[in-house]
């Protein structure tokens, strides 16, 4: 599968969504999310992985999001496909031609 893909094969509608971040009163905050923009993109399974996490097994399964390039996508930011939560892990413009960008995300089980 190329990095590069056909504009057919963004076939999946995902909803772009940022963080918010509120104070919560006690020195920290509580993280919400609010939609930015509904795109249209291709999602490829990269692997999974358990983890151990407060004494507890979770399991992470990692996909590659590929969507027509933007200047507002960052990390921490996620998507959302089918009721699925998809976070960016990491966002790169693989020819730096502004054309695509391929996210890696990660989806906590």
């Amino acid at each position: 599968m190329s990095v590069f893909p056909r504009i057919g094969a963004l076939r999946h509608r995902v909803t772009l969504e940022a963080p918010i971040d509120a104070p919560d009163g006690a020195g920290g905050f509580a993280r919400s999310f609010a939609p930015v923009v509904d795109l249209w993109a291709r999602i490829a399974p990269t692997g999974a992985r358990e983890d151990f996490v407060e004494q507890r097994a979770e399991q992470a399964t990692g996909h590659s999001v590929t969507i027509r390039w933007r200047e507002d996508v960052a990390k921490d930011m996620r998507f959302i496909h089918r009721g699925r939560r998809l976070r960016i892990q990491s966002v790169v413009d693989p020819d730096e031609r502004r054309r695509f960008l391929v996210c890696q995300c990660e989806e906590i089980l």
